[in-house]
């Protein structure tokens, strides 16, 4: 009998062994921490998260299901490593589980949508810090959280075609206004040429729909990459169009960034205009691991836009501000 139960546990450890061979979970972080000064309506000196990449931790996991197929899971948060997350860890920057194989890519959860990754490929900054281009985008109503995530989201990512990839989301309202969130995207990736358009629709009340069109691309010289963006956003009455232009040049272990970004409201606030110039640099001690500078300014005019939060700014008035800062990916 003992005989028996111990070929018995030998084969069950056997049959485990290519089952746990096919699965893995990944942990993966990044903490970014700068000292940075902030010019408002008065000058704030802070110890600030995120000025290069956003500070995160997270769990990512596939396991190989046979075929071609493949489940997988992603659970990721937000830190703030001056505080220590004095408010709490959440998971509100990506929870998602779903199914990929031949056919694409299924996801189920929270993530970014067609509105968020568009923007943020189109910047030199990544959508990210004090010259992020998300900086400069009109808060129409206090019920639109499609930008840059949508929670309640079932997602589809095409294969990759020929270099053509498609993106379509779709998030249940769940009886809350600002939620119910609709949204798809095209884009091409061949060789230096980048290029993309998205267009994604937000219920904001029941008589207003938050409407963003999107499109840009990059092209990549090697010794420079270009970046250029268009994007409209109509919410009824109101409305506001984004441009962009940016450039990132590799020197070796150095990277340099500028961007100009533009916005101006139409409709019932066609007198609302900001003007974003910011400038960069990042250099990169190993693959995991640089130092960094930016500068970036905001010219309000009937607006208030800021380069980071700080004291108040009347509106009208300008935003600026400089970093010095280090940031550590694991």
């Amino acid at each position: 009998m003992q005989k028996l139960s111990l070929a018995v546990l030998a084969l069950a450890a056997a049959a485990a062994v290519p089952a746990h061979a096919q699965s893995n979970v990944t942990v993966f972080g990044v903490l970014d921490l700068a000292a940075r000064n902030v010019k408002n309506d008065a000058s704030q000196k802070q110890l600030a998260a995120s000025g290069l990449t956003t500070s995160r931790i997270g769990f990512r996991g596939t396991e190989d299901l046979g075929g071609g197929l493949k489940a997988h899971f992603w659970i990721e948060g937000g830190l703030d490593p001056d505080t220590g997350n004095a408010t709490g860890q959440t998971w509100q920057r990506r929870s998602t589980i779903g199914l990929q194989g031949g056919f694409g890519e299924v996801r189920l959860g929270r993530e970014k949508n067609t509105s968020g990754v568009t923007w943020e490929q189109l910047d030199p900054f990544s959508d990210t810090g004090m010259s992020a281009v998300g900086r400069l985008n009109q808060a129409f109503t206090a019920t639109n959280s499609s930008y840059p995530r949508s929670s309640n989201m079932v997602s589809y990512y095409s294969p990759d075609m020929g270099g053509f990839t498609g993106v379509f989301n779709v998030a249940a309202g769940e009886g809350a206004l600002g939620n119910k969130h609709v949204g798809g995207r095209l884009a091409y990736n061949a060789g230096p040429l980048f290029a993309v358009v998205s267009y994604a629709t937000t219920e904001s009340s029941p008589t207003i729909d938050i409407k963003r069109t999107t499109f840009g691309g990059t092209y990549d010289i090697k010794v420079a990459k270009f970046f250029g963006m268009y994007s409209k956003t109509d919410a009824g009455p109101a409305d506001q169009k984004n441009w962009l232009l940016g450039v990132s040049v590799p020197m070796g272990a150095t990277v340099l960034r500028a961007s100009y970004h533009k916005m101006d409201g139409g409709g019932t606030i066609s007198n609302r205009e900001a003007r974003q110039f910011s400038l960069g640099g990042q250099y990169n001690l190993s693959r995991r691991t640089a130092l960094y500078a930016t500068y970036s300014d905001i010219s309000n005019t009937n607006t208030a836009f800021t380069v980071a939060t700080g004291s108040a700014l009347t509106t009208g008035r300008d935003s600026s501000g400089y970093e010095f800062g280090l940031r550590h990916s694991f």
